[in-house]
């Protein structure tokens, strides 16, 4: 069966790990051209090793800094010519607790990594895109943006920014061609827990991030003239313990 990313440039954010490094795997095992990036180097040229593809580019890269959007898509034109698909899957939680015990630098930093960084991103390459007449941003959300738990209230925040700024989005882009896609996860067996300092034991028997991976890429493995708005998966086992998204 063909795939209608195959020999498409597709960029993946946060992608020495987690969702954004499994996709890269699908995507290269599909024909893609993939570049990814992350801000820890090592891990970033681990990552690379791991995939291990001809049409595989890594670039060092912190989504929050505008210079460093420039100087990937730069790496990336110069690879390969042209931008296809921005994937978002950059994030964190940076902190997650009570409302009173967030300080401004707290605030800040969560807001930056989950929604500032995506806004800066969507900037740089929609003026890539619109030359192009084409394009697809996929900006990868959380379930946190549609459900409500007590101490996710700021990241909560943006990943339910990121939900209608992608909506939006989508209009803008559609105007020249162009269009956008929200992809809300559910918890899945991620670093995610570790790096926020919060207990991850309860994952056991949840996805892993290849599985939630795999709808991420068919997000983005549709027609030209297709598109898909938004799409949420959970796993089963969150569903039946936490919330009822029915």
């Amino acid at each position: 069966m063909d795939h209608y990313v195959q020999d498409k440039v597709i960029i993946i954010t946060g992608g020495s790990s987690g969702f954004g490094l499994e996709a890269a795997r699908i995507l290269l095992e599909m024909g893609a051209k993939v570049a990814i990036t992350g801000r820890n180097q090592q891990r970033l040229q681990e990552a690379e090793k791991r995939l291990a593809n001809e049409n595989l580019l890594a670039v060092q890269a912190d989504a929050i800094k505008t210079a460093d959007w420039k100087r990937l898509i730069d790496k990336v034109l110069k690879r390969f010519g042209r931008i296809d698909v921005l994937v978002n899957n950059h994030g964190a939680g940076i902190k997650i607790g009570p409302v009173e015990n967030m300080e401004d630098e707290d605030i800040r930093a969560i807001l930056d990594a989950n929604l500032t960084s995506v806004i800066k991103g969507c900037r740089e390459v929609i003026r890539v895109m619109k030359s192009q007449g084409r394009g697809h941003i996929v900006n990868v959300s959380s379930g946190c943006a549609h459900h409500s738990w007590p101490n996710w209230a700021v990241y909560t925040a943006a990943k339910a920014g990121m939900v209608g700024y992608t909506r939006c989005l989508h209009l803008e882009m559609a105007e020249w061609g162009g269009k956008a896609t929200c992809f809300v996860p559910g918890a899945a067996r991620t670093n995610f827990c570790q790096a926020a300092g919060i207990p991850s034991d309860w994952l056991e028997g949840y996805p892993d991030a290849h599985d939630f991976a795999r709808t991420l890429v068919h997000s983005i493995d549709v027609p030209d003239n297709c598109v898909i708005e938004e799409v949420n998966i959970w796993g089963t086992r969150q569903v039946q313990q936490m919330l009822n998204p029915f």
